[in-house]
């Protein structure tokens, strides 16, 4: 919506936006892009029934109207911090094609499949689990992209991947792991690979989620002991090659501006994990699984995808938990039903991660009114304390008073261990050289893609 905008204004008070359109925007169908359709989107958006996960979120709109067919207003309860950077951000949907729906079947729609959007592209074609075809968008205020039709392949496996951008047969590979990295990084040393390789820091956070409604997990100490246990450096040493930077608590280190390190740590030591337990009343059966009256320690580890490496991943963390007396069971399942499961709280422990904003605030994942479908807090994690630090930083716009807020907020999630973190990410992606971009606007994640209308296609 900032593209779509030009300003945006607010009162004194931070309380009352307006926001002006451009007027010359339309969706791809060519139908005018107006402030109805903002107006229609917040009402689907803060709408419980529609089901939109990042509602929570945005707890802070109380009415978004129109006034004039390019002018939005926005009243809010109390001030945010995040309200340009959030709120503005959020994709305009097209009235005239989903404000006949009722908010509660709007997911249940195939406009999934056949998006109109105002963006430089439209969708053209969609070969389910094989690729993705976009074409120019002739509607685009922003006149016509360079680059005329763009194909993203699903490709699931790493190694074919990584062939294909030795093998100069694809030009952007932006989901690298840490091993076929450091492939195309030998091969481009060597000469092999032509490719422009980028290494940042990424603003996620990987963990294995835990859910709290489990009989076990809602304890502290068995938590604690689940952090002590993990021989989380050896797996990120080995596992990862040692290319990823051990996490210590939600905030990812990429976030320099917001990053504290100086929290509770979990060094590896087993011997302390099975002094939590014991304390906190956990006896070893005879199977070698602690447990305390009716609860049991042994849960299952939902992994996404199919490969092998996954199960390596597992395998590691199932010996580390054995030794500690928690038994660990290894589901894998396809990445839609990993999602599903997970937002609907079925499951024990889920290997997963969040993150990808610039700024730190976590009150759709960790308050206590944003469990799912609320918002995203799938494990039904609560602390008052957690809470108290999150509504005031959202409330307060001075950097250094936002700082002492988040870095408590950092404190609070350390010390309750609401998730069993394990790294911060790095994004890794490789680029044919026959690519042209700006290579300082590239930024982790899907901003790799921000300029994609400015890419040109040359010769290698």
């Amino acid at each position: 919506m900032p593209d779509a905008a030009t300003s945006w204004r607010s009162t004194p008070d931070g309380l009352h936006w307006t926001v002006d359109l451009r007027h010359d925007l339309r969706f791809s169908d060519g139908v005018p892009l107006t402030s109805k359709d903002v107006v229609f989107t917040w009402q689907a958006a803060l709408d419980p029934a529609t089901g939109y996960p990042y509602r929570g979120q945005f707890f802070y709109i109380k009415k978004v109207t129109a006034e004039g067919p390019y002018r939005v207003r926005f009243d809010l309860s109390s001030r945010n911090a995040l309200f340009v950077l959030g709120a503005l951000n959020v994709p305009i949907l097209p009235e005239h094609i989903l404000g006949r729906i009722p908010h509660a079947r709007i997911r249940a729609t195939d406009f999934g499949e056949r998006p109109v959007g105002s963006g430089p592209y439209v969708l053209e074609s969609w070969k389910h689990d094989e690729n993705l075809t976009f074409v120019p968008n002739p509607h685009w205020f922003g006149g016509t992209p360079t680059v005329k039709r763009m194909i993203f392949q699903i490709v699931l496996n790493d190694q074919a991947r990584t062939d294909a951008m030795e093998q100069g047969v694809a030009d952007v590979d932006d989901a690298i792991p840490p091993s076929a990295y450091q492939i195309l990084q030998a091969d481009d040393k060597s000469g092999r690979a032509n490719v422009l390789l980028l290494h940042i820091p990424d603003l996620y956070t990987i963990f294995i989620q835990i859910n709290f409604h489990r009989p076990g997990l809602g304890d502290l100490a068995v938590r604690r002991a689940m952090m002590y246990g993990w021989d989380r450096k050896a797996m990120v040493d080995g596992y990862f090659r040692g290319d990823e930077q051990l996490a210590t608590s939600i905030t990812p280190a990429g976030l320099r501006r917001w990053y504290d390190p100086n929290v509770m740590q979990y060094p590896y030591d087993p011997a302390r994990a099975n002094a939590l337990l014991d304390a906190a009343g956990y006896r070893r059966g005879p199977d070698g699984v602690r447990r305390k009256g009716g609860v049991r320690l042994a849960y299952t580890l939902d992994l996404q995808g199919n490969g092998g490496a996954g199960q390596d991943f597992g395998a590691e963390f199932q010996a580390d938990m054995k030794a500690i007396g928690i038994a660990i069971s290894i589901r894998t399942l396809d990445y839609a039903t990993w999602v599903e499961r997970t937002n609907a709280g079925e499951y024990a422990l889920a290997y997963g991660g969040w993150g990808g904003t610039p700024d730190p605030d976590e009150l759709t994942f960790l308050g206590c009114d944003q469990a799912s479908p609320i918002g995203n807090n799938m494990s039904y994690y609560c602390d008052p304390r957690m809470d108290r630090v999150l509504e005031a930083g959202l409330k307060t716009l001075n950097y250094a008073k936002r700082r002492a807020l988040y870095d408590r907020m950092q404190q609070i999630y350390a010390e309750d261990v609401p998730d069993l973190y394990l790294y911060y990410d790095y994004y890794r992606a490789a680029v044919s050289r026959r690519v042209h971009f700006d290579v300082k606007t590239a930024l982790p994640g899907q901003y790799l893609w921000r300029d994609v209308q400015h890419w040109q296609l040359g010769p290698l």
